[in-house]
């Protein structure tokens, strides 16, 4: 699929959106809303404002003066927007500015509460099945965070410190354009007093756990790494097997058509709702979460992100629902692999690198 096609299927849903609320145009200032209309691009600062206004038939974004030429040379090269440049005075001169592209008259929606317009958060629905372009950024997004994430962690020995193996992993990402939202490092006792530990300055002698929540154009991903540095304790075993089973279930419960909460309930025994889970992700994470209450429908082309953790372990994966079930997306071949057998389908979770 072409940029401009894909931006062309981003318009008409989000025409077909503004049909059904009587209305004209829809501003996005809204960070996910913006990654996804920029169809792979970076356009987001997190100085100043930037937004799309778009219509049945226009697209425009809206950047600070001083980033367009950037913009037009290398986010949006080739891609039927049209730059408005505007002072980087805040939201306010970013409304100003929406207000003079489109006639007076124009009835206006905005996916923010507090900008002068109906505000209708349902338009960030329109994101989360994503088309096939996105779909090969996210594959290709999910293969290299793997590859970091495992080199890293493959590098990694006995007293090594959280803080160091968390460096290297952010400068690993940020050499290969990936940006780190969230980076865990747990080692040994902090891993067992913290289920989501991010990283301090204790040593690992007999543990560590690597966490990454990347990001690219928009679209995220979640994975981690078990490192056994000396002979893994039984405890960890049972544990790490506990939580690989429970992501299994997850994985063959979820399929196009089910509710998201009927998943939750069927996959993981009542203890295990307690803490967070992940949910459908995308240019959120989650997009939605993973509750027991939860209505939202599955649907092929939704990217699902689970985020286990109990103390002494944790295990985030992404995969891609598809018509037949869960494509993982972060495992790969490079790392060991454990394969899990359930309702006669072969489910395969990264395992526990012993070295």
């Amino acid at each position: 699929m072409a940029p401009n096609t894909e931006l062309a299927a981003k318009v008409d849903r989000i025409s077909r959106w503004l049909q059904g609320r009587d209305a004209h145009a829809a501003l996005l200032t809204a960070a996910p809303n913006v990654a996804w209309m920029s169809c792979g691009g970076e356009l987001l600062r997190a100085d100043t404002p930037v937004g799309f206004v778009v219509t049945a038939k226009q697209c425009f974004f809206l950047s600070p003066s001083e980033d367009v030429e950037r913009i037009r040379q290398e986010e949006v090269r080739g891609l039927a927007v049209e730059l408005v440049a505007v002072p980087a005075l805040g939201i306010e001169t970013l409304v100003a500015r929406a207000r003079t592209l489109l006639p007076p008259g124009t009835r206006w929606t905005s996916d923010v509460p507090g900008l002068g317009f109906d505000h209708d958060r349902s338009i960030e629905q329109l994101r989360r099945l994503l088309l096939p372009e996105e779909i090969e950024r996210l594959r290709k997004l999910a293969r290299e965070a793997a590859a970091v994430v495992e080199e890293v962690a493959t590098e990694c020995y006995r007293g090594i410190l959280e803080r160091d193996a968390a460096a290297r992993l952010a400068s690993e990402c940020v050499r290969r354009q990936m940006t780190p939202e969230l980076i865990l490092a747990g080692a040994d006792e902090r891993l067992e007093q913290y289920t989501r530990p991010l990283p301090k300055s204790a040593g690992a002698e007999h543990t560590l756990v690597l966490g990454l929540v990347a990001r690219r154009g928009g679209l995220h991903v979640a994975l981690s790494r078990t490192v056994c540095l000396a002979e893994p304790r039984a405890a960890l075993l049972e544990r790490f097997d506990t939580l690989a089973r429970l992501t299994a279930r997850l994985c063959s419960e979820a399929r196009p058509g089910e509710e998201l909460g009927q998943v939750v309930q069927r996959a993981l025994p009542p203890k295990a709702l307690a803490s967070s889970l992940g949910g459908v992700a995308g240019y959120a994470l989650p997009e939605v979460e993973a509750l027991p209450e939860s209505s939202w429908k599955l649907a092929a082309g939704q990217v699902l992100a689970w985020t286990l953790a109990t103390p002494g372990i944790l295990l985030y994966e992404t995969t891609l629902l598809g018509a037949s079930g869960c494509e993982p997306l972060t495992v790969t071949e490079d790392w060991p692999r454990r394969t899990i057998e359930l309702a006669g389908r072969s489910h395969e979770i990264p395992d526990l690198l012993l070295v």
